[in-house]
């Protein structure tokens, strides 16, 4: 193993077709029955409403009866994975579809009112889970299409080693959808009679829902070990935008990298839960990968989609689970759904639930834009180390009321070796200018803007959000110097690429259900365009998308920071924002009476600080609830360091009802905080371009926001940004 603080399971909860938690999963993994049927959460008015999908059976409404499908899945096999014990500090959640269903059915009878669209973002789930548990950490949310909890458990891992949380639920979460199952109907992925992994006659795969949790911690005591979180490994294809590498170069290095960062041989793997999906290429691509990863000395292995179905971004979260139980119990799951091995693909499943030895196993988990996640999971030790702080009792642990929790101090400090932003007014040059001429930047991007930064070819059938992307990343990686591409990619979105969720749906409701733009749905995901960077910029390297409202930006920042932390030379951290017509007065809620619509955004070359002149960027912490206070007294200590602190207010938040800000108007002068929106623009990811406007402040020694320019002696900013939790970041030179 390695030699950094272990990673311990302590709990594990889950919903999938056929099983409503842990102890139905065991059953069902003992006794395999898929419960694959027509769905019946679907208005479905199309023949295809017959496919068969892998619906939950039970959902369980309670004080979550309001709220969306995916909401009160994520609540219940949370709750299963909290259970009696200590409450989580932090969550990391992977999800694609977030309150989409119930955007569907507003969508499509005409309704106008934002207030029914106010649970449509993917990060309204984690908010959801952070509010019923008291979280007042991190709460980070993840989109990397199906291997999103997969990608989550990566982070949270990470949170965990850096120290920025001792106790982390993790996992991932989607509902059924139109969206999706049309989506993949339209892409002919879906089969008619379920999905039947490494058969020779696949014919694709069983779109699912549920999902799949795990608490984390390093410092485990009231609660028994399930096992330990040994290694993870992520990796990008940058081959196609949906299609894995037919050699599975991809998942290759994702599968070496988690190996790796287990301190484990192959030959220490007993069992592989597959990706696995029932498609014909995915399932070649990762027989392919086995055989470079494991030689002649295959493990166990088998796909238990053909027993659950694909439930997308959650799919990595129930594998987790699955994997855990089959080494808590020494089972090996059956390649459920397999009728005539497939001989070509060369490996082995098993066939039926056999009874073995496991002292580690490895989960796949694969998905659109070539992003590839990997988890490793060891037998639990016989007694972990004991925690090093005094027993509590109870579910609150006093840690997290004692300002124990570091501000994010333990992450480094990042050199910036470029930076970009776009504007109504153009780049960051003319971005500058404008500010110091009192002129305002809000409003729409040109196109004149961005369109020529990335090649035509490569952007002639792209909309507005993944050119917005292209164009930043291009000249950021340009400006650095860097000729080899970035060790990490970043990219942040609250709302994802709306134009093509529009004109998906938009064609689908008109024709009742029967056809769309299999392009749209591809370019509907929110990872679509750090998919497309990778393209672009050839990097096989982790990709990570955050889709958590205005602390999208942060978040990236955040996960760039980790990964540079444990490693990495580099990071290109990238958030942005495009303005749809139509949906986003209805999502977003700084748009809401806002005279002047904006959208825009910015990209950051991160290396670590090796002294050399320029601006630093780092990352400070985020709070919510009465962690949003603590977080601004832990930085009372180093505000007066700073020439100002520069706030982000969201136009739908009500800074007299915010306990952190009254807390910080105690602590400086009116003067002293200097608000951003107004002059830059209302969306959700604003607060990059604020940021890059800072790190040219910090480099000339004046800040352009007020009426009257701040001087800056110390070149050093304070950036915080207010809504449903609180995110500080400084900016120095």
């Amino acid at each position: 193993m390695s030699a950094r603080p272990p990673v311990y399971v302590t709990g594990m909860g889950v919903i999938c077709a056929g099983a409503n938690h842990v102890g139905e999963l065991r059953d069902l993994l003992a006794h395999p029955v898929a419960h694959f049927h027509p769905p019946t959460v679907l208005p479905i008015k199309h023949p295809s409403g017959e496919l068969p999908v892998a619906q939950a059976a039970l959902i369980e409404a309670g004080e979550a009866a309001g709220l969306p499908r995916t909401h009160r899945l994520a609540l219940m096999a949370a709750r299963e994975a909290v259970g009696a014990g200590p409450l989580p500090d932090a969550i990391v959640l992977g999800s694609t579809t977030g309150g989409i269903a119930a955007t569907e059915s507003a969508l499509e009878v005409g309704i106008t009112s934002p207030e029914a669209f106010r649970c449509h973002g993917l990060d309204t789930v984690a908010l959801h889970l952070a509010k019923a548990f008291g979280v007042r950490g991190p709460v980070i949310t993840i989109s990397t299409a199906c291997s999103s909890a997969a990608v989550a458990l990566s982070v949270a891992a990470a949170l965990l080693r850096a120290g920025l949380a001792w106790r982390v639920l993790a996992g991932g979460a989607d509902s059924l959808s139109r969206l999706t199952f049309h989506g993949f109907r339209q892409l002919q992925l879906v089969a008619t009679n379920g999905c039947m992994p490494l058969d020779a006659n696949r014919a694709g795969m069983t779109v699912g829902e549920g999902a799949g949790f795990l608490v984390l911690e390093t410092a485990p005591d009231e609660r028994p070990v399930l096992a330990v979180l040994a290694g993870t490994g992520l990796s990008c294809d940058a081959y196609h935008v949906t299609r894995p590498h037919p050699e599975g170069k991809g998942a290759v290095l994702a599968m070496r990298r988690a190996l790796a960062d287990a301190g484990l041989e192959p030959r220490a793997i007993g069992y592989v839960n597959l990706h696995g999906t029932g498609t014909p290429d995915n399932d070649a691509a990762e027989a392919r990968a086995m055989k470079q990863v494991f030689s002649d000395a295959q493990p166990a292995l088998s796909s238990t989609k053909g027993l659950t179905g694909h439930a997308l971004a959650a799919a990595g979260g129930i594998e987790a689970v699955i994997s855990i139980l089959a080494l808590r119990d020494g089972l090996l799951p059956a390649n459920t759904g397999l009728e005539t091995l497939d001989a070509s693909l060369g490996i082995s499943p098993v066939r039926a639930p056999t009874q073995a030895p496991l002292s580690a196993v490895l989960s796949n988990s694969f998905g659109f834009g070539g992003n590839n996640a990997c988890v490793i999971f060891e037998k639990a030790p016989p007694s972990p180390s004991p925690h090093p702080s005094p027993r509590y009792a109870g579910r609150e642990d006093p840690r997290a009321t004692t300002g124990e929790v570091p501000p994010g101090s333990g992450l480094p400090a990042l050199r910036i070796a470029a930076s970009a932003c776009l504007t109504a007014r153009g780049g960051r040059d003319e971005t500058w200018n404008a500010l110091l001429s009192r002129e305002s930047t809000a409003g729409l991007v040109p196109d004149a803007a961005f369109s020529k930064a990335a090649p035509a070819t490569f952007v002639r059938r792209l909309k507005r959000l993944p050119r917005l992307m292209l164009a930043l990343a291009q000249t950021v990686q340009t400006a650095s110097g860097w000729t080899t591409p970035p060790e990490t990619i970043a990219v942040g979105t609250a709302w994802g690429p709306l134009a093509e969720t529009q004109e998906f749906l938009r064609k689908l409701f008109e024709s009742g259900d029967q056809f769309s733009s299999p392009m749209d749905f591809i370019g509907s995901v929110h990872n679509a365009p750090a998919g497309q960077i990778a393209l672009l910029l050839g990097s096989q390297a982790p990709n990570l998308t955050c889709s958590a409202g205005e602390r999208s930006f942060s978040q990236v920042l955040l996960c760039g920071s980790l990964h540079i932390a444990s490693g990495a030379g580099s990071a290109l951290v990238v958030a942005a924002e495009a303005f749809e017509p139509r949906l986003s007065p209805l999502f977003e809620p700084e748009v809401a009476g806002t005279p002047l619509v904006s959208d825009g955004g910015a990209a950051f070359f991160l290396v670590p600080d090796d002294g050399a002149p320029g601006a630093r960027l780092r990352w400070l912490g985020e709070g919510g609830n009465d962690g949003a206070v603590a977080l601004v007294d832990r930085l009372a200590g180093v505000i007066p360091h700073h020439d100002a602190v520069v706030v982000g207010i969201p136009a739908g938040h009500t800074l007299a009802k915010d306990p952190a800000y009254a807390r910080l108007s105690q602590l400086l002068p009116p003067a002293t905080i200097v608000t951003y929106r107004d002059q830059l623009g209302q969306h959700a990811s604003v607060g990059a371009t604020a940021a890059a406007i800072a790190v040219r402040a910090v480099a000339e020694g004046r800040l352009p926001f007020p009426d009257v320019p701040i001087a800056l002696p110390h070149r050093r900013l304070l950036l915080l940004e207010f809504g449903p939790r609180l995110t500080a970041i400084e900016v120095f030179a």
